[in-house]
Order: C-alpha cells, then sequence, then structure tokens
C-alpha cells in the first residue's frame, strides 16, 4: 500500500537530426589515393637514402626519393641542369628489364620525366576510406562501370558493377536505387566475375551517376557509362 512509483520524464525532443546529419556525412565522405611501393627495381635507390622498401608511398613522396637519391650522388648534369645523368643504379631501376634486347640503354633523362618513370616502376596499389572503414588493394583502383543495354521486348535496363571498390554496398544500394528511380531493381552475380551487379529497370545512366556522385561522393573520373542502346 506504501509502494509509489519513480516519475520518469518522458523525452519529448524526438530522434537527434544530428545523428541523421552525421550518418549522412559518414555516407558521402570519400577519400581514393594511389599508392605505390617499392619493387626489386627500385629498391636499391631506397635503400641508398635510408628509406624504408617495405611501406606505401604516394607519388610525391616517391618523386623525392628518386630526386633525393639524384642530389646524392649529383647526377644533376653541369652544362643542363633540367638533365640528369643515369649512373648504373638509377639506370637499372629505371629501365632494366624494359628495354628491348638489342638497344641501347640511355644515359640521361629530363628531370619532367624522371619521377613519372620512376614512379611506373613501383607496385601501383590504391587506398578507399569511406567513414571509419579503410581498405588497401593491390593494383590500380578500377572505375565503377555503368551500362544500359536492351532486353527482350525492347525494355531497357541499367546494369551498374564495381562499387564494391568504393566500399558500397550491393543490396543497400539496390533499395536506394529503387526509391530514387521508381523502379524495379535487382542484385545478380556478374557472370564469370568475382562481384556483383545491381539491374535497375529502364535507361537510367545519368541519373545512377549523379547519384553516386552527390550520394556517396564517388569522384566522377571512377565512373564509367555507356549506352548500347544508341546506334
Amino acid at each position: 500500500m506504501s509502494y509509489k512509483p519513480e516519475k520518469k520524464e518522458v523525452d519529448k525532443t524526438g530522434p537527434s537530426t544530428n545523428n541523421v546529419s552525421s550518418e549522412e556525412r559518414v555516407q558521402k565522405s570519400l577519400e581514393v589515393s594511389e599508392i605505390y611501393k617499392p619493387s626489386v627495381h627500385v629498391n636499391p635507390i631506397f635503400a641508398s637514402v635510408g628509406a624504408e622498401t617495405s611501406r606505401l608511398y604516394t607519388a610525391s613522396e616517391a618523386s623525392e626519393i628518386v630526386f633525393q637519391y639524384v642530389e646524392k650522388e649529383n647526377l644533376v648534369k653541369p652544362s643542363n641542369k633540367s638533365t640528369v645523368t643515369l649512373d648504373a643504379t638509377l639506370c637499372d631501376a629505371l629501365f632494366k628489364g624494359a628495354i628491348k634486347k638489342g638497344s641501347t640503354y640511355p644515359t640521361e633523362i629530363h628531370k619532367k620525366d624522371l619521377g613519372q618513370t620512376f614512379i611506373g616502376r613501383m607496385q601501383a596499389h590504391h587506398c578507399v576510406t569511406r567513414g571509419n572503414d579503410t581498405v588497401v588493394r593491390k593494383g590500380a583502383l578500377k572505375p565503377i562501370q555503368i551500362m544500359t543495354e536492351r532486353r527482350q521486348g525492347n525494355k531497357k535496363v541499367t546494369k551498374l558493377s564495381g562499387m564494391e571498390s568504393f566500399l558500397l554496398d550491393s543490396e543497400t544500394l539496390a533499395s536506394e536505387l529503387q526509391k530514387k528511380c521508381a523502379s524495379s531493381t535487382t542484385v545478380a552475380e556478374l557472370p564469370g566475375k568475382k562481384g556483383e551487379e545491381v539491374l535497375v529497370q529502364g535507361g537510367v545512366i545519368d541519373d545512377l551517376a549523379r547519384y553516386l556522385v552527390e550520394q556517396y561522393g564517388v569522384p566522377k573520373r571512377y565512373i564509367e557509362v555507356l549506352d548500347k542502346t544508341k546506334r
């Protein structure tokens, strides 16, 4: 009889809009970078300047390494400051195995070509970060492909593939595109390849590309489009 329940105040503020906007920001925040790992070709250059051969480097960091070597060995041509003389180590790093048998190895290289040639001898990797998730994969980053083609009954269907590389879930994307395009969507395995593709009924190439850019922050240079319905 003497028991009295405690009264708790009811939170009438509703769901916080800050949480929603925060989630949206994470969804859109995409960082893509191309990075490079030293290979057997360039390892002697890194070792010579005391740089690690086991870590990954950005293009500018890798270029800095080779120019440190040039400075250390005093390889800038005195009569032409824009030209670098190739010693045996640098020549092998840049051209060994790349020159056709019987051809003469170059003895010098222009400064503007040195960095890119050096980077081309390293192992390409790419790093993709979305929110708190980061992946580093070997090789160059392949773009998302969006293609429209005709199916039976002359109906158009738009296929989207390669979204996994950008940390996008195919099922979630299909659900969102169903509402965005007011069209039916399905997810299927890529025939003969690893990965999945999202199929959207109708010719909606532009809509899909715009959605990937605006909603998920995918750079335009990483989106390839092909309309097979146009002659």
